[in-house]
């Protein structure tokens, strides 16, 4: 496959790493990592902590520094290697400000370290004519497409749930942006919120299929635009709503920069001359075409193919470990999403499922946790505030993983003292029911990496009605 539609994509994913550092750097660095007393890391990784001082904003310059290497195709690979370790250790460090798009920065960042998305307009292809080149195999664009896909597909997926289907929490959401310039005053109408709840379902399901045949591409593209920026208008979301449009070309022909350079000239710039084409244009020695995936290989231009038998055993070897993980992953991608089905318990409830499935602007939650400790002797209440900043207050109060988490950290804090939590949460505009049993010691409950904790009480309050009865 050409290689220019990856080239895109590689740029504009280092530029928006770059414009995620710079949202960060001003105040939520501070805020996230250096502020808080306490960290609610992913079990059993809460081992994985910020490092002191100024360490989180030289982490951070750096993610910001290596994005621009990225998006110039400077040192690709090792960019790409030391970005995703960095972006998958900030994203380890507290489970409270999980962000799905976190997530898929930290997966496609991994995936870019195999891909040679630098084989043009790259400076290692500048420096280096032996690793540029015209095209790169067709599974890697697909493969790349494929991840894509997941988020659009799998967040469909979850909004098929009660709340969803019955308006909320987006009618919550938008009524509180009724004061958005021109569009605002729509949210007041009922079936605005019942289009917008249950197009964005059928957007998210089908999106990937139109984007795909050639015919409907265009409309399916015109509609992804502006339903993420009207996402960004209306949720901000940091960079995933422009990062999803980038990354949303992939699925375009791959050559489609190179189509749009040639109509764009044709219309406001000098025309080609003569024999002037791109598709004669001598591409570097050794450039790989979109069949052959390794050196030796047939599709291979200005190499020689090896048939010793050594080497055919060697590729054969190679391309079977390749195809292995790569069944691998797109097997872990497509069932992890899919493990809430199998948990007993309303997932946005119990949290159990939730994280890296794609359960995108599915729930609201807002509550207070008390914690009582006692040593046999005695009994008192503990203050969240002196371990937390307000926003994990707010966070951990929702959360009968993290109300666990920090009923650890308090019993170490007070020589073992058994720790008991009253959480009275409110989901989607339920009025508050208790999230957690109150009679039982929450510093010594496991923590269940799959399946459902019994102290976690199930969720009986129903839904209020549209009308607010």
């Amino acid at each position: 496959m050409n290689a220019a539609g990856g080239a895109v994509f590689r740029i504009a994913f280092g530029v928006a790493m770059t414009v995620n550092v710079l949202l960060y750097l001003p105040y939520l660095v501070h805020e996230h990592y250096i502020a808080p007393g306490f960290s609610f890391g992913y079990p059993p990784l809460e081992f994985v902590r910020p490092l002191p001082g100024p360490g989180m904003y030289a982490v951070y310059t750096a993610m910001g520094l290596l994005g621009l290497c990225i998006a110039a195709g400077l040192w690709y690979r090792a960019s790409c290697a030391v970005f995703c370790a960095l972006t998958t250790y900030v994203f380890l460090l507290d489970s409270g400000w999980f962000q799905n798009h976190e997530y898929l920065i930290s997966l496609l960042s991994f995936l870019m370290i195999f891909l040679p998305l630098h084989r043009r307009w790259s400076l290692d292809a500048r420096r280096r004519p032996e690793v540029g080149g015209r095209t790169i195999p067709a599974w890697m664009m697909w493969l790349l497409r494929f991840q894509i896909a997941v988020p659009y597909f799998f967040g469909g997926v979850a909004k098929i749930n009660h709340d969803w289907l019955r308006g909320e929490p987006l009618r919550m959401w938008l009524t509180e942006r009724t004061h958005v310039q021109l569009i605002g005053p729509l949210f007041e109408h009922e079936p605005v919120v019942w289009f917008m709840t249950y197009g964005s379902l059928v957007f998210d399901l089908v999106v990937v299929g139109f984007l795909l045949h050639p015919r409907t591409r265009p409309y399916a593209f015109a509609v992804a635009l502006c339903f993420h920026l009207l996402n960004a208008r209306l949720f901000g979301l940091y960079v995933f709503p422009w990062l999803m449009i980038a990354a949303t070309t992939l699925f375009f022909r791959p050559d489609w920069p190179e189509r749009l350079g040639r109509w764009t000239r044709s219309r406001f710039g000098r025309r080609p001359g003569p024999g002037a084409s791109p598709h004669n244009a001598p591409g570097p020695v050794g450039a790989v075409g979109a069949v052959g995936s390794f050196p030796g290989d047939p599709a291979v231009p200005g190499i020689r193919p090896d048939r010793s038998p050594h080497r055919v055993a060697r590729t054969g070897w190679v391309r079977g470990l390749v195809t292995g993980c790569l069944a691998l992953w797109v097997l872990v991608q497509v069932l992890l999403p899919l493990r809430h089905l199998v948990l007993p318990g309303t997932v946005n409830w119990t949290e159990e499922g939730h994280r890296f499935a794609w359960h995108m602007m599915l729930r609201a939650k807002q509550g207070e946790a008390e914690f009582r400790l006692s040593d046999g002797e005695r009994v008192w209440r503990a203050d969240p505030s002196a371990y937390l900043t307000p926003a994990q207050e707010r966070l951990m109060a929702g959360h009968p993983e993290r109300l666990a988490l920090f009923a650890r950290h308090l019993s170490r804090e007070h020589d073992d003292a058994e720790v008991r939590v009253v959480a009275d949460v409110s989901l989607n505009g339920r009025e508050p029911a208790p999230l957690v049993d109150p009679e039982v010691d929450l510093a010594r409950v496991p923590i269940p990496r799959w399946g459902a904790a019994e102290w976690i009480l199930p969720l009986e309050e129903p839904l209020r009605r549209a009308d607010g009865g």
